[in-house]
């Protein structure tokens, strides 16, 4: 009897078509899922979705190659491919990522390492500054441009009042 993991000297795993999981999935071999799964998927190699499986779950890995229904973010260190029978909705991050004509996808692609997009500063969000209890707000911004309307000033101040409280 022949060793299953012995096909070109990598491990493969296969979940059937008639697997329900919930929960955290992790894995360190190749792995190929048919059935239905929810939750995380954390994997440090190759993951392909075959065209029954069907995933409510945010994916990590190295490569992904999606043939079935994914719900959730997809993010592929190497590569993410999804095929013409593919049906997403969700994001990709991944260096490369390729679409066969026929996919349906709902969500953004950002083509960066997923380690560099994690690590990417978030867009700078206007801090209220606290206001003085005595006088008018610790911002000397009285050069605002002319043409800023007063209510949104009256906005700008009520954030610090509100943060002052």
């Amino acid at each position: 009897m022949s060793n299953p993991y012995d096909s070109h000297n990598r491990k493969k795993s296969v979940l059937g078509p008639t697997l329900k999981f919930k929960g955290e999935l992790s894995a360190d071999e190749d792995l190929l899922i048919q059935g239905q799964i929810e939750g995380t998927i954390r994997h440090k190699s190759n993951l392909t979705i075959g065209e029954e499986g069907k995933l409510k779950a945010n994916v990590d890995a190295v490569y992904i190659a999606v043939e079935g229904e994914v719900r959730g973010d997809l993010r592929g260190s190497t590569s993410i491919i999804v095929k013409d029978t593919a049906n997403i909705e969700g994001n990709i991050i991944s260096p490369t990522v390729s679409l066969y004509e026929g996919a349906t996808f709902n969500g953004s692609i950002t083509m960066k390492d997923p380690a560099e997009v994690a690590a990417a500063p978030k867009p700078a969000v206007e801090k209220p500054v606290a206001a003085k209890a005595d006088g008018p707000p610790a911002s000397s911004d009285t050069n605002d441009v002319a043409s800023e309307e007063a209510p949104t000033r009256k906005r700008r101040n009520s954030r610090k009042s509100a943060s002052a409280a």
